[in-house]
């Protein structure tokens, strides 16, 4: 059950909560001070909206105040300009240099996941990460025998019989994403916060590529899953190849124009 508490004597009656709140959960007491609703216990899913947008840090929610969350800094805020270069220079990076990824900078890369939306706010990814070569290499092959046994692919299967890592791509590193049967929307919240680490990993240095292959492999060959040992019930959601790009893409090809529908 959750709690959401008003501070009466910093509110300053200017309702932004009541309008912020995503499931109306609070309303004019009559004073001009917002309270809960009946169901708010219930139905709060604990996110932080009213905690994070009070300008009189006013709201408590399960003892969360405005002391325990980060101060938005609008000096560090990107421009129109870098975004839209951000995200039309990305690229599917393949080929990586033979150096590891850093533990710091993936545990700072996990972490800005976590701020990922996720249905209803259960945050139910979880992370396995692979930084062992011959363990990659391992699940490749692996890959590679269930491709053959399923008769798709076959020439990135004999490309990997014969040492070239068309799976994972011989990548320094490999990220996987699981959820347990609790979660809402685990499609959903582990590509979310996949798409996340990729768009973010430019700004470290480094390269990234899904792996669509491992990810089919690792939902439908049970040798695969019992080789990653997941907790019991987890399932594979995503996968994403990460390293540093042993090459610099200089241009940005053309795409086709957005179809869209304005009424």
């Amino acid at each position: 059950m959750n709690t959401i508490s008003i501070d009466s004597d910093k509110c300053r009656k200017d309702e932004i909560c009541m309008e912020e709140c995503p499931f109306n959960l609070l309303v004019d007491g009559g004073d001009g001070i917002p309270t809960p609703v009946e169901a708010a216990g219930e139905m709060c899913v604990n996110c932080g909206h009213c905690v994070a947008i009070c300008p009189g840090d006013a709201i408590a929610v399960n003892g969360m105040t405005a002391e325990d969350c980060d101060e938005v800094d609008p000096a560090k805020a990107v421009s129109a300009e870098q975004v839209e270069q951000l995200f039309r220079s990305r690229r599917s990076v393949r080929v990586y240099k033979d150096e590891p990824v850093e533990r710091e900078t993936l545990e700072r890369l996990l972490d800005m996941a976590r701020w990922a939306p996720t249905a209803r706010n259960k945050q139910p990814v979880h992370w396995l990460v692979l930084t062992d070569r011959d363990e990659i290499a391992e699940l490749s092959r692996m890959v590679a025998s269930w491709l053959r046994e399923v008769g798709r692919y076959l020439p990135i299967a004999d490309a990997v019989d014969k040492g070239k890592d068309m799976v994972n791509r011989d990548a320094p590193c490999l990220l996987i994403a699981h959820a347990g049967p609790d979660a809402l929307k685990p499609v959903e919240d582990c590509s979310i916060a996949l798409t996340t680490i990729e768009a973010a990993a430019p700004a470290f240095g480094l390269g990234a590529c899904w792996g669509g292959l491992f990810m089919a492999a690792a939902q439908n060959c049970e040798p695969l899953r019992d080789r990653l040992n997941l907790p019991e019930g987890h399932t594979v959601y995503g996968a994403l190849m990460l390293g540093r790009p042993k090459f610099r893409f200089r241009r940005i090809p053309p795409r086709e124009a957005v179809k869209v529908t304005w009424r």
